[in-house]
C-alpha cells in the first residue's frame, strides 16, 4: 500500500515538472495560434479573391504548422532550443517587415489585400496589423532566447520546485 502511494506521489511530481517545463512555452503557443488563424483568414480571403499571392500566407501556414508540431512534441520531449519554432518566428518577423513596403504602393496593396478598399484607412489597418506582428514576433524571439539560456522566470520557479520535492 505504501509503495503504491509513493509511486502515485512520484508520478504526480514528475507530471507537475513536465507540465511546468511545457508551460514555459505557453505564450509562444498562444501567439502561434494567433498567427495561424490570422494567416488562415488571409489565405482563405486571397483564395476567394482568386489572387495568385495566396502562396504567401500558405507558406507561412506551413511554417507555423511545423512549429506547432514541434511545440506539441515538446510535451513529451522537452527542449530549451526549439529550432523550428525559432525559425518560424524569424520567418514571420521578416515577412511582416517585407509586407510593410506594399502598404505604401497601391498596386501591390491591392494584390496582397484584394478584399480591402485601396484607401488610407485600409492601409493604416494593415500597417497596424503588420507592426503588431513584428512586435509579437520580436517578443517571442526574445522569450525563446531567454528559455534557451534558462533566464526565464519559469525556469527559476521550476528549479525552486525541484529543490522542494527532492
Amino acid at each position: 500500500m505504501k509503495n503504491d502511494e509513493r509511486t502515485v506521489e512520484k508520478n504526480k511530481k514528475e507530471l507537475s515538472l513536465k507540465s511546468m517545463y511545457f508551460n514555459r512555452y505557453l505564450l509562444v503557443r498562444y501567439v502561434s495560434a494567433f498567427f495561424f488563424f490570422t494567416n488562415l483568414y488571409w489565405f482563405v480571403s486571397l483564395l476567394m479573391s482568386q489572387s495568385a499571392l495566396f502562396l504567401v500566407p500558405l507558406t507561412l501556414l506551413v511554417v507555423l504548422i511545423i512549429s506547432i508540431a514541434e511545440q506539441v512534441k515538446m510535451y513529451s520531449d522537452h527542449t530549451n532550443n526549439p529550432k523550428y519554432t525559432r525559425y518560424c518566428f524569424q520567418t514571420l518577423l521578416g515577412t511582416n517587415v517585407l509586407l510593410i513596403l506594399p502598404v505604401s504602393f497601391s498596386s501591390s496593396f491591392t494584390h496582397l489585400y484584394p478584399f480591402l478598399i485601396d484607401e488610407t484607412r485600409s492601409k493604416l489597418l494593415i500597417f497596424f496589423i503588420l507592426i503588431t506582428g513584428i512586435l509579437l514576433s520580436k517578443h517571442i524571439l526574445n522569450r525563446l532566447n531567454q528559455i534557451r539560456h534558462n533566464e526565464d522566470k519559469h525556469y527559476k520557479r521550476i528549479k525552486q520546485y525541484e529543490e522542494v520535492i527532492n
